[in-house]
């Protein structure tokens, strides 16, 4: 389809050539918006007009349609923009690392399909790049203004506004709903970690990578973007521990123990929120006991008082966003975050903890190849016969020559002659090639049954995981 821009917009849709990143005094640093989709509906239209409106000559827009989806990647062919298309739905890491390979700009600025970015935005970017030779990628946050209006959608963006407004300049990790990366930095790093099938920790995972190789990730605070996702409890909820606690648990422990690394203190794992995490438990058990001993009491007022403690400067600032009404709700729903995210810390932890144990396993008792262990063990037995017969018949075979001759009872046509100790070879070959055989084979099947077949795992994992709803599908990581 043909662009329905004017032909100036539509020039800056295009990416630049040698000649323009030499001219121009905002071409310098050449950017593209990269943004994954899968089924974007009328949100992704939204966000592909404030990333046109926020290029700049030269700079470029790569739509990387994950599969095809509701089709919605269409309207970025009608609106100009630059598509690619993967022939199935693979999660947004692979989209985003083709988009990255499909690039050629200095910088790679990723954002979802589903949020809104300042005009601004790219010019911000381009110009802290510049100025900063040694920074390698930078992230911003969502707004204080979400889209929609429903609580658990403010609660939900809001929260998240109010973790990355406190969070470090110093940015342990990266965005991928709204972060820009020096491309040959990516590229080094290996891109997003395309295993993540689905909208997860990717952008995480990428984070703690960049860390290690010891890159500079700055946080901006007043970089922000409006994200469009309407969420209801089911989603926050099945996200917040199916999404993020189990599979980031299992990340961090990855890195502690297999990458010997420390464990960030930003953001999310901020000491506050570990403190508050471990209080709301104490106090949540502290409610269980009082149900059958009046003794609890006292702990009951203890914890939760620590608990409110802890949520002072949160429930401030929801308080004056959103008014009092509002704030003690969020206090009760930063509460069960507390509880469902203690619980998708465990069973990530019980995750990564039978991974390892199969690892290991796997490692220490590999699969034997059933017929190279069968042709051992006949050649063994074979050859332990035969050699038997040689040294009797070498000998003169008396007294102890007929005894060995009773094998004949056992192996047809043997005999203690030169003839039967080659009689012998072959049947002791076979017959020890078929145990061999069969022993490895029952081996490896039991070994299989105790660590579970990949069929099963995979079974067991998408069974576990909620399926995301028709309204959620657009990639929002956050």
């Amino acid at each position: 389809m043909k662009s329905q821009l004017p032909d100036a917009t539509a020039s800056f849709l295009s990416p630049a050539t040698p000649a323009e990143q030499s001219s121009g005094a905002n071409a310098s640093l050449s950017c593209s918006v990269i943004i994954p989709v899968w089924c974007g509906g009328t949100n992704f239209a939204k966000c592909l007009s404030s990333a046109i409106a926020a290029i700049q000559r030269g700079d470029e827009i790569i739509v990387v349609a994950d599969g095809e989806g509701d089709g919605s990647w269409r309207i970025a062919e009608q609106m100009g923009a630059r598509v690619v298309q993967l022939p199935t739905r693979s999660g947004p890491g692979r989209a985003r690392n083709t988009g990255a390979e499909t690039s050629e700009s200095d910088i790679l600025f990723f954002i979802d399909a589903d949020v809104i970015i300042p005009p601004d935005s790219i010019e911000r970017i381009r110009s802290i790049f510049e100025t900063e030779k040694d920074l390698a990628a930078l992230i911003g946050s969502y707004d204080e203004q979400p889209y929609e209006a429903n609580f658990h959608s403010q609660y939900k963006n809001l929260f998240h506004h109010y973790v990355h407004q406190h969070g470090c300049a110093e940015a342990s990790t990266f965005w991928g709903a709204c972060g820009a990366i020096r491309r040959e930095v990516f590229l080094k790093a290996g891109g997003f970690d395309s295993s993540y099938d689905r909208p997860c920790i990717e952008d995480i995972e990428l984070g703690y990578r960049l860390k290690a190789a010891s890159e500079k990730i700055r946080l901006l605070p007043n970089l922000q973007v409006k994200h469009l996702k309407r969420w209801n409890a089911y989603s926050l909820i099945s996200t917040d521990v199916f999404d993020r606690a189990t599979p980031w648990t299992e990340l961090i422990w990855d890195h502690v123990i297999r990458r010997r690394g420390r464990v960030s203190k930003d953001l999310n794992l901020g000491v506050s929120y570990r403190l508050s995490l471990i209080t709301s438990f104490l106090f949540a058990a502290a409610l269980l006991g009082a149900l059958f001993t009046r003794w609890a009491m006292p702990f009951v007022f203890l914890f939760g008082f620590l608990f409110i403690l802890l949520q002072v400067h949160f429930f401030r600032f929801f308080w004056i966003k959103r008014g009092l009404s509002f704030a003690f709700h969020a206090l009760a729903w930063r509460f069960g975050y507390d509880i469902y995210s203690g619980l998708g810390f465990c069973y990530g932890s019980l995750r990564f903890a039978n991974s390892s144990t199969r690892k290991i396993l796997g490692q220490a008792f590999a699969k034997l190849d059933a017929v190279a262990l069968g042709a051992g063990v006949g050649t063994v037995w074979g050859g332990v016969i035969w050699a038997m017969t040689v040294l009797f018949l070498a000998k003169g075979g008396e007294p102890i020559g007929p005894n060995l001759a009773l094998l004949g009872q056992f192996i047809p046509a043997y005999s203690v002659t030169w003839t039967g100790s080659l009689i012998g070879l072959l049947y002791g070959f076979g017959t020890g090639f078929l145990f061999g055989f069969a022993f490895a084979r029952a081996r490896n099947t039991a070994m299989r049954l105790h660590l579970g077949s990949r069929k099963v795992q995979r079974f067991f994992t998408t069974a576990c995981s909620p399926p995301r709803p028709d309204k959620e599908r657009a990639y929002d990581c956050h």
